[in-house]
C-alpha cells in the first residue's frame, strides 16, 4: 500500500530539516543582516537585500511546490515581492529614504513570519 501524498509531504519539506533551512532562510538572513551592520552604500546594502530576499523565496516557492507547505505558498509571494521592492531600490529606479527601505524590508520580513498563523488556524500542507 502507498502513501497519500499528506503523509509524504512532511519528509519532503525543506523547513523541517535543519541544513536546508539554514541553507534557503538562515545564511540569506545572516547575509543581509551582515550587509546592514557592515555599513556598504545605501546601492549595495538594497542589493544584497535583494539577493537575499530573492534567495528565501526561491526556498519558498521550490518548498511549496515540493510539499505543498501553506506558509510557503504565502511567503514565497511575499518575499518575492520584497526582492523587487529592493531590486528597484539598488538600481535606482525607485529611491525611498534608508528609513522608508528599512521599514519596507521589515514589513515584507513581518509579513513573511506572520505567514504561519494560516498554518496554525488551518493545516500545515494544503
Amino acid at each position: 500500500m502507498s502513501e497519500s501524498p499528506d503523509a509524504a509531504a512532511p519528509r519532503k519539506d525543506w523547513a523541517r530539516q535543519p541544513s536546508t533551512a539554514l541553507f534557503w532562510w538562515g545564511l540569506p538572513l545572516a547575509i543581509g543582516l551582515s550587509a546592514h551592520f557592515l555599513r556598504f552604500s545605501f546601492r549595495a546594502g538594497a542589493g544584497v537585500c535583494a539577493v537575499a530576499l530573492a534567495w528565501m523565496a526561491a526556498g519558498c516557492l521550490l518548498n511549496a511546490r515540493r510539499c505543498r507547505r501553506v506558509h510557503c505558498y504565502i511567503a514565497g509571494p511575499v518575499l518575492l515581492s520584497g526582492a523587487i521592492f529592493a531590486a528597484l531600490a539598488a538600481a535606482g529606479i525607485i529611491a525611498p529614504g534608508p528609513r522608508t527601505f528599512a521599514n519596507a524590508v521589515s514589513a515584507i520580513l513581518l509579513l513573511a513570519l506572520l505567514s504561519f498563523v494560516p498554518e496554525m488556524l488551518w493545516k500545515r500542507y494544503a
